[in-house]
């Protein structure tokens, strides 16, 4: 179970906002709605190829969504690390991101 959830919270706002009804999103993305409410509060892993059809339901970029989801793995890799251990992780993870984008 992913502990971070700031990509459910904003699926769950938009969807609230929008008035978007959990078993539209759950017929989108091929699981009955009582699955999908588990996902939604992280009690089932969110996957992958979720992103593109909620993202399209909600009306909002798949890479908004897409790097919400990214956040939450890296918080939940480094959350058991000390603080300046998970700093120095990013800034070394950032600096190879941007190295490789440059190959």
């Amino acid at each position: 179970m992913i502990n971070s959830n700031m990509l459910l919270a904003r699926i769950k706002q938009l969807r609230n906002e929008l008035n978007v009804q959990q078993r539209q999103i759950a017929y989108a993305i091929g699981v009955d709605e009582p699955m999908y409410s588990r996902i939604e509060r992280g009690i089932r892993p969110f996957r992958d190829e979720y992103i593109a059809p909620i993202a399209d339901i909600l009306h909002v970029k798949e890479e908004e969504l897409r790097s919400l989801w990214t956040a939450d793995k890296i918080i939940n890799v480094t959350k058991d690390e000390p603080l300046l251990v998970a700093q120095r992780a990013l800034r070394l993870a950032n600096s190879e991101i941007r190295t490789n984008l440059h190959e």
